[in-house]
């Protein structure tokens, strides 16, 4: 699995701090501050997977998404949304298809960490770790 990370968040801080996470967990940030900019930078990067912050500007995360699946090369992009907004079933049930799971704002290292492997395995586990907490497929927060 690749190990580009693409953050699409229009809050500097909330980037600066998916960035330290993301290299605490052995992962490559790509930090982009508006959905504009992360449609450009994707098709050339080509991340493993997108954490996309719901609520930015100039388009939010849902226009992100409708853009994403216009295009053949980009629409089977796992993506991750990333708000500090509980996002209700009705809001993200058009999108369900497009996306790999919610993630709410503020966020641990090991609610990342779990996420991430949830979404983007990296090697069978080694017995070691089947001590770990693992996240439940789908959606966050009920």
């Amino acid at each position: 699995m690749g190990n580009k990370i693409m953050v699409v968040d229009d809050d500097l801080p909330t980037l600066e701090v998916m960035e330290l996470l993301l290299r605490k967990i052995n992962r490559e940030p790509l930090l982009v501050h508006n959905g504009w900019d992360a449609l450009r930078m994707i098709k050339k990067e080509k991340p493993a997977l997108v954490i996309l912050d719901v609520m930015m500007s100039p388009i939010d995360g849902w226009q992100f998404l409708e853009e994403l699946k216009r295009n053949e090369d980009l629409k089977d992009m796992p993506v991750l949304l990333f708000t500090a907004k509980h996002v209700w079933p009705e809001e993200y049930s058009r999108y369900a298809e497009d996306i790999v799971g919610v993630l709410e704002k503020p966020i641990s290292l090991a609610e990342l960490k779990a996420a991430l492997e949830r979404v983007l395995p990296r090697d069978p586990p080694s017995p070691a770790d089947d001590s770990k907490a693992h996240v439940k497929p789908g959606i966050r927060g009920g």
